[in-house]
C-alpha cells in the first residue's frame, strides 16, 4: 500500500501538467513568449515539482525530519576543504566525461550526439542580437542558487538518509550518487560529484556546505559557457568534432587529477566520525 502512495504522489504533478485542457491554457498564456520565456519557465517548474513531490513523500511517506536533515552552518576549514575538494571534482569530472565519451564518439557518433551534445541547453540566452537581462538572470539564479538548493535538499538532505536507513551508508551514498548522475548529461562526472557532496555533508553535518559547492560548480560551468561565446560569438553552435578536438583538455584534467590524488594519499589522515546531522 505504501509503494501505491508513493507512485501516485511521484505522478500527481506530472498527470497535471499533460491533462489536455491545462496544456492547451497554458500554450494560450504563454503565446507569443520567446523562445527563452518558456525555457526559463520549464526550469523552474520542473525543479519546483521535483523538490515538492519529493518533500511530500519525505513528510507524509517516509517520516523524516526534514528540518533537522539541514544541520549546522560549516565552519570556516570546512568550507576551504569543501571548495577545494569541489575544485578538484571539477578537474576529474572533465576527464571522466572525455574517458566516458570520446570512445563512444568513435564507436556511436550518432548515441554521442544525441545524448551529450544534442542535450546540451544554453546558459546564455540570446536573441535577436542581443542578451535578453531578465530571462539571463532568472536562468543564473536557478543556475547557481535555485537548482543547487533544490538538487542537494533532495538528493543530500532527503534521499540519502532515506537510503542509508534501508540499505547502509556505502550503498546509501553510492545509490543515491547515481541517481544524480542518471539525470545529467554527463552521468560519470556527475555521479563523482554526488559522491562529493555527499562527503561534504556528512563530514560537515551540513547541508549548507554541499549547497555552496554546488553553487560555485554551476557558477564556474556558466563563466566557462561566457567565455566560449565570447570567443567563437553568440551564434555558435557546439559540435561533435569539437568535443572530439578537446580530446587534449580531458587528457590534462586526468594527469592534474592523477597528480591531486598522489599528493592527497600523502597527507596525514585525521579521524572522521561520518554521520547525519539526525540519527
Amino acid at each position: 500500500m505504501r509503494a501505491r502512495y508513493v507512485v501516485l504522489l511521484w505522478l500527481y504533478p506530472w498527470i497535471l501538467l499533460l491533462l489536455p485542457a491545462l496544456n492547451d491554457r497554458l500554450l494560450a498564456f504563454g503565446a507569443g513568449w520567446p523562445w527563452y520565456w518558456w525555457s526559463t519557465a520549464y526550469t523552474w517548474l520542473h525543479d519546483g515539482l521535483f523538490l515538492g513531490v519529493l518533500a511530500l513523500l519525505a513528510v507524509l511517506v517516509w517520516r523524516l525530519p526534514i528540518d533537522a536533515c539541514w544541520g549546522r552552518p560549516p565552519t570556516r576549514p570546512e568550507v576551504i576543504g569543501g571548495l577545494h575538494l569541489t575544485a578538484f571534482v571539477f578537474i576529474a569530472s572533465l576527464a571522466l566525461t572525455y574517458l566516458t565519451f570520446y570512445p563512444l564518439s568513435l564507436a556511436s557518433p550518432d548515441f554521442v550526439q544525441w545524448w551529450y551534445i544534442d542535450g546540451y541547453f544554453p546558459l546564455l540566452y540570446y536573441d535577436s542580437g542581443v542578451y535578453p537581462f531578465l530571462p539571463n538572470l532568472l536562468s543564473l539564479v536557478s543556475l547557481c542558487v535555485v537548482g543547487p538548493a533544490l538538487e542537494e535538499i533532495a538528493f543530500r538532505g532527503i534521499i540519502l538518509p532515506r537510503w542509508t536507513l534501508k540499505w547502509g551508508l556505502p550503498v546509501g551514498v553510492l545509490a543515491s550518487s547515481a541517481l544524480f548522475g542518471v539525470v545529467h548529461a554527463d552521468p560519470p562526472g556527475a555521479f563523482l560529484f554526488g559522491v562529493a557532496m555527499s562527503v561534504l555533508y556528512l563530514k560537515s553535518q551540513s547541508l549548507t556546505l554541499p549547497i555552496l559547492c554546488h553553487g560555485l560548480y554551476n557558477l564556474a560551468v556558466w563563466l566557462m559557457e561566457v567565455q566560449y561565446i565570447v570567443s567563437n560569438g553568440p551564434e555558435h553552435y557546439y559540435t561533435l568534432e569539437e568535443f572530439q578536438e578537446g580530446w587534449p583538455w580531458g587528457a590534462g584534467a586526468a594527469v592534474i587529477a592523477m597528480l591531486w590524488v598522489a599528493l592527497y594519499m600523502r597527507r596525514p589522515k585525521s579521524d572522521i566520525r561520518w554521520k547525519f546531522p539526525v540519527s
